[in-house]
């Protein structure tokens, strides 16, 4: 990815507006150092089917996909939007115009809150359109009008669910929303764009795209008789819960709310906007009241322990000849902010205008009261609550707050710590793909200190040295490995491996991308966790839940033929090199499942992070038997270890759970989607072989010939 080059895109289907759009974007400043690429894309389907063509085929970082009909009116706009990016790398995508909060309809210019400015004639007349403006440089929004999206990294756009011309922009930013960026709008002290875009028609599969993105993404959705401004997937609301104001509750994916959970808009005020927004992956635990007349917002990944009470009001007491009952709230504008990743103790009470950081943890029985800000990773305890301890990252320590003890003479060793993490990436002419690998981990947070990336190049034909060799002129802990010959994927990963020089060796594939904030809560993981010889990250269970085991068999029932995910393994630098014979597998395409539980063999104490940290390319290049690998050489791995830590009760239990949860839908996936890049027609020989004498064989069978059924 070439971070000093931007890239216009534009599908058309006119060849006037084109030329003027060709002519208005060959005007604008190119800062130095900078190149442009204008990328016309002709007879598309539908928007996002043609700007996910063309976002594959451009290796510029910075994207502006841009509508045939707007004119930048910001002769600096290249230089702007570079600036913005670099000083704010969590913020993923940004737009001239959009809505905070999208309405449960999921039309942006129906929410009473919207940002930004742009000169435009949907009413049949080009005039201004001006709304609220950012205090600071832009604005963290929701969702953003398609008319200008401009991006710093790439995600897929939604082309299977968005055929047409509409919701296409939303739907984006829902995707960069749940990859755990930001959207954006900057602050415009003129307008940067003209959009000349006449009175829309809503007419051609407007109604039919937004039925699509409501239910895919949510909004407007209803469990039993209540409907939410927005439900996301996978969420987990107990029947005794006591629900009002629904409809003015945003809910993210994957929440729990446990059982008497007590969540309400005491005036039944919805305005448009949810009065209570709750992350994703966030826990409400048992008997909980969260009450809003404002807003309350919980950010993602926090767990409320049972008995809090939250709101952002109190009961009005001044008029002493009045009932309490009958004075109302002290507060209509308050705001309860409680930022990702926190936990908030048993019985603690937060009422008021209160904003309390990202991970930060209040005590049990604390009581925060109103005025209170709490600052990211801090300790508060008691009533009032106050701050008695804060994390310093300068030493990866919690320090109490207000001590200038002799810790402070640790601060000039801190650049003689021992290197925490090597991420370790195998790579073979996958070019595209290592370089936004590099670059999701050159834009995290982490102290350059804590890690090193080592690539070993099983001898690439591409650019790959190239690329790498660009990266090392910026980045002093980069180190570069080049084979002679290409000596096979397994020999490469224990080649990698052993040039680590890291406490923990992370291995990771070069299709694997780190989203923001992940590598600085993977250190932190591993450093609260030294004592485990071997981490595995989880990413498809997003709950931030760390669950300790010991042993193979443990670790089997944790983590299952998910072991096989190269880039969910960690292990301790000092159990690898005791592996006497490390190799003993290779030409399995699963020597990374091998070094683990050889790992586990010497040191039988590890540790499952379960948060999504990273994503990935999504392509699936084959060149291997699907069967093969993950049905005989993973239960091979298994068999070698019986005596040696798994037990056969849980190699049973593993081979038939593998079975039905996973090689099942695999095989229907890889005949659904014609992916004989995997060797579809091995896979009935080679599970025969391995299954025939399970005495569940026969319903086995019968499944997959059930499976080739349905695809002749």
């Amino acid at each position: 990815m070439d971070d000093r080059k931007v890239c216009f895109i534009s599908c058309v289907n006119d060849n006037e507006l084109a030329e003027h759009s060709l002519k208005n974007l060959k005007q604008l400043i190119v800062p130095d150092g900078f190149t442009v690429d204008i990328h016309m894309v002709t007879g598309a389907s539908g928007l996002a089917a043609g700007y996910d063509e063309a976002m594959r085929q451009s290796d510029a970082k910075y994207k502006v996909y841009i509508h045939q009909d707007v004119h930048i009116l910001n002769p600096q706009f290249i230089a702007d939007i570079v600036r913005l990016f670099t000083d704010h790398p969590s913020l993923g995508i940004l737009g001239a115009v959009g809505a905070k909060v999208l309405p449960s309809s999921g039309t942006w210019w129906e929410a009473p809150h919207k940002y930004g400015r742009v000169i435009e004639s949907h009413t049949g007349t080009l005039k201004p359109m001006e709304f609220l403006q950012p205090v600071g440089d832009y604005e963290s929004v929701e969702t953003l009008d398609g008319l200008l999206l401009v991006t710093q990294y790439d995600l897929p756009w939604r082309k299977d669910w968005f055929e047409g011309w509409h919701f296409y922009d939303i739907s984006q930013c829902q995707e960069f929303l749940a990859n755990g960026y930001e959207v954006g709008i900057p602050k415009q002290s003129l307008p940067w764009c003209l959009h000349d875009c006449g009175i829309p028609n809503t007419a051609n599969g407007f109604a039919e795209a937004q039925q699509v993105f409501r239910e895919r993404y949510g909004y407007g959705q209803s469990s039993g008789r209540h409907q939410f401004h927005r439900l996301g997937n996978g969420c987990d609301i107990h029947p005794t819960c006591d629900l009002f104001g629904t409809h003015g509750i945003a809910l993210g994916n994957d929440i729990k709310l446990q059982a008497e959970c007590w969540m309400m808009l005491p005036y039944n005020n919805y305005s448009g906007e949810p009065r209570i927004v709750i992350g994703s992956g966030s826990d409400i635990g048992r008997r909980c009241c969260l009450s809003a007349v404002n807003r309350i917002e919980i950010g993602s990944q926090v767990i409320i322990s049972p008995g809090v009470h939250i709101s952002d009001h109190n009961l009005a007491y001044q008029n002493p000849d009045l009932p309490i009952k009958q004075q109302g709230v002290d507060s209509w504008s308050h705001t309860v902010t409680i930022g990702s990743g926190s936990w908030i103790g048993m019985n603690a009470v937060i009422a008021g205008q209160v904003s309390i950081g990202r991970n930060c943890v209040i005590g049990a029985g604390a009581v925060v009261t109103s005025g209170t800000v709490i600052p990211d990773y801090c300790v508060a305890v008691g009533a009032p609550a106050r701050v008695i301890k804060q994390y310093d990252s300068t030493i990866r320590q919690w320090r109490r707050v207000g001590v200038r003890s002799d810790e402070e003479e640790y601060l000039p060793e801190i650049h003689t710590r021992p290197l925490l993490l090597s991420i370790c990436i195998p790579t073979y002419n996958r070019e595209e793909e290592l370089n936004l690998c590099l670059n999701s981990i050159y834009s995290q947070n982490a102290r350059m200190e804590d890690f090193e990336v080592v690539v070993s190049d099983n001898a690439s034909t591409d650019r790959t040295e190239e690329l790498v060799r660009k990266y090392q002129l910026r980045y002093s802990n980069l180190r570069y490995y080049r084979n002679e010959r290409n000596e096979g994927a397994d020999y490469n990963f224990l080649k990698c491996a052993g040039y680590a020089r890291g406490e923990f060796i992370k291995l990771h594939g070069d299709d694997d991308y780190w989203l923001p904030g992940s590598l600085e809560a993977l250190c932190s993981v591993t450093e609260q966790n030294k004592d485990c010889s071997l981490i595995f990250l989880d990413i498809l269970q997003n709950t931030g839940q760390v669950d300790r085991g010991a042993g193979i068999s443990d670790y089997v029932r944790h983590v299952s033929i998910y072991s096989t995910f190269v880039s969910g393994i960690t292990m301790r630098r000092k159990e690898f090199e005791q592996i006497p014979t490390p190799e003993l597998f290779i030409g399995s395409n699963l020597i990374q499942v091998y070094l683990e539980f050889s790992i586990l063999g010497i040191t039988p104490d590890y540790c499952v992070y379960r948060r999504k940290l990273l994503t990935s390319s999504g392509k699936i290049t084959g060149g291997y038997s699907f069967a093969q690998t993950f049905i005989h050489s993973y239960l091979n791995i298994l068999n070698y270890f019986l005596d040696k830590g798994l037990s056969e009760a849980a190699l049973a239990i593993e081979k038939k759970h593998i079975a039905y949860s996973f090689l099942l839908w695999w095989y229907n996936y890889l005949l659904e989607n014609n992916l004989q890049q995997l060797q579809p027609a091995d896979f009935e020989g080679v599970l025969v072989e391995a299954y025939r004498n399970e005495s569940y064989f026969e319903d086995l069978h019968t499944q997959i010939k059930t499976i080739q059924a349905r695809h002749q």
